[in-house]
């Protein structure tokens, strides 16, 4: 299968991936502050942009393993929300491809469960209904005014976002929710803290599908693990709070 690969700048190789219901466009403004020192290879998740489906696609496992083979052999792994999760289940199964992990707004189990805090149960399939009526587009408009609800005047970066929202394709719903279903039910806790590589995690003081408070379970799993977190921002602080989060990820790459 066919995965979309966008590869920029010169140095140590990066993989960049972006969470669900995105594609490589949103990870912009990572992509633009690593690339001035590193080889960035930023890609389409299966099924959306531009990269292929597979129509046996399950689990994680099954989205790492498709994305693996068009990916550096051993790099540094930046992941969003459902890409952190994408890039834990390479680094589960494949430990030597991954010198370094950083997870922005993730955790190894998106979902709240008995002692785990999480995004409420049923989980983000509760979009569905308004997925299905109102198509993604208008669910991504409404978070991305969330997002920069408390920041103005509204930055050039709000616009830059909506426009590639505006600019990207429609993923087919069946491909959509199948990939929601997948973030619901993956819990990669023991993996996560069975991972040897470094772990920096950077969260959003105020989102709300990865709470922030959530940081002391996480190093209860991995104390190794750094936490870096920006006041004020939520799921996407490279969007919203670009010098803080930018700041945060010279000094994690520095280390």
């Amino acid at each position: 299968m066919s995965i979309f690969k966008e590869i920029k700048g010169m140095g140590e190789d990066v993989i960049v991936i972006h969470g669900w219901g995105c594609n490589h466009l949103d990870m912009h403004p990572v992509v633009e502050q690593l690339a001035k020192h590193y080889r960035v290879t930023n890609i389409d998740l299966p099924g959306v942009g531009s990269s292929d489906w597979d129509l046996d696609t399950d689990t994680i496992y099954d989205i790492a393993e498709q994305v693996l083979p068009d990916l550096p052999e051993r790099a540094i792994y930046v992941g969003w929300s459902f890409g952190g999760l994408v890039s834990m289940a390479i680094a589960a199964r494949h430990p030597e491809c991954v010198k370094r992990f950083i997870g922005i707004g993730t955790t190894p189990k998106l979902i709240a469960a008995e002692n785990w805090l999480g995004f409420p149960q049923p989980g983000f399939a509760v979009a569905f209904d308004s997925v299905r009526k109102h198509g993604l587009k208008a669910l991504l408009t409404e978070d991305y005014a969330t997002e920069f609800a408390k920041i103005s005047p509204k930055p050039s970066q709000f616009n830059v976002l909506n426009h590639f929202l505006a600019q990207s394709p429609e993923i087919p719903q069946e491909i959509l929710f199948k990939g929601i279903e997948i973030c619901d039910s993956t819990d990669l806790r023991k993996e996560f803290a069975a991972m040897q590589c470094p772990i920096d995690l950077i969260m959003g003081e105020e989102d709300v599908k990865v709470l922030f408070a959530s940081a002391t379970q996480l190093q209860a799993l991995n104390p190794k693990i750094k936490i870096h977190n920006i006041a004020e921002a939520r799921h996407m602080p490279f969007w919203t709070h670009p010098e803080k989060f930018n700041h945060i990820l010279k000094e994690i790459l520095k280390s």
